[in-house]
């Protein structure tokens, strides 16, 4: 947390608020008399395929509880939409993460622990950090946990970047000697956090990975056609195709690894390019598994000191 104590700002609201970084944390001070009855509330993005959905997302909540046996623990989706067409095509109800907060508060729990399943904090990090704001006077105390990809090693803090990466590489099952370089599909955003991206492909060229590993993005930059003159340059024709998301859903199996003219498979094979495709979203990866329970024990630490 910084705070801005100059005589400037003590004259200024604006400057002489806070600016909190890191896990969230709020304590409710007229709420301190109620007793402690705690809940994690698992948010992701959600999706409407039922595997991809068991496979990542539930798989990653499943490790929560079994790790937490004792706690209340409770899934919500941001995406309306999606809990939408779940209802509609597998009679299911997911709530949103307003109506899960409203249902834990009304259930009498006072203590909170969100853990976001984001990769890194653009867009649908900011949302969930806006419910965190419009509700955290609702609860005696509440927490909320940074998404996967976070600190970049500042000071006296974890290097987010470094560690997933160079785990998630290294443990991958699949023999990296097949292929010349692996390409890393991520989501992208339009938020300005979508530098993360070209932070993690500088960490990567500085790390040397062999073979070399190239991200790009579905929705921002770089794009497929940002990397495709690197991979001609040096002579790469044997790539494999391996998302980071946290579920395999649409954009894995239709944009990556579909059949149509414009999958990204059937672009760089036009190309003369060799292709192979890795289909498991994060969820699906114990080496990711582990990082979102240590970003939940950091957090629910957080809620109970």
């Amino acid at each position: 947390m910084f705070n801005n104590h100059s005589a400037a700002g003590k004259s200024c609201p604006a400057k002489n608020s806070t600016v909190s970084i890191g896990a969230l944390c709020h304590q409710t001070a007229n709420l301190q008399h109620l007793n402690d009855k705690d809940a994690i509330l698992v948010i992701s993005f959600g999706t409407t395929q039922k595997q991809a959905r068991q496979n990542a997302i539930e798989n990653i909540t499943n490790k929560i509880q079994a790790a937490y046996p004792l706690l209340k623990i409770v899934s919500a989706f941001t995406s309306h939409i999606v809990i939408r067409r779940i209802k509609e095509n597998e009679n299911l109800k997911y709530n949103t993460p307003e109506q899960a907060l409203d249902k834990l508060a009304a259930d009498g729990y006072t203590r909170i622990a969100i853990v976001a399943l984001d990769i890194i904090p653009g867009i649908e990090y900011a949302y969930k950090q806006k419910v965190f704001e419009l509700y955290k006077n609702h609860f005696k105390k509440m927490t909320m946990s940074t998404p996967l990809l976070y600190w970049q090693g500042q000071k006296n803090h974890r290097d987010d970047i470094n560690d997933v990466f160079a785990t998630f590489l290294h443990e991958l099952p699949i023999k990296k000697d097949n292929f010349d370089a692996l390409l890393v599909f991520a989501h992208g955003t339009k938020h300005p956090a979508n530098a993360y991206y070209t932070a993690i492909q500088a960490r990567l060229n500085c790390s040397r990975q062999q073979p070399p590993v190239f991200v790009y993005t579905a929705e921002g930059y770089p794009d497929l056609s940002s990397i495709i003159p690197m991979l001609k340059i040096n002579n790469y024709k044997r790539l494999l195709l391996l998302p980071f998301m946290i579920v395999a859903g649409e954009h894995v199996y239709n944009d990556m690894n579909g059949d149509s003219m414009t999958s990204h498979k059937s672009l760089l094979q036009r190309q003369n390019f060799r292709i192979s495709t890795y289909l498991h979203g994060l969820g699906e990866n114990e080496t990711i598994c582990r990082f979102f329970l240590d970003r939940t024990k950091e957090t629910y630490q957080l809620l109970v000191n």
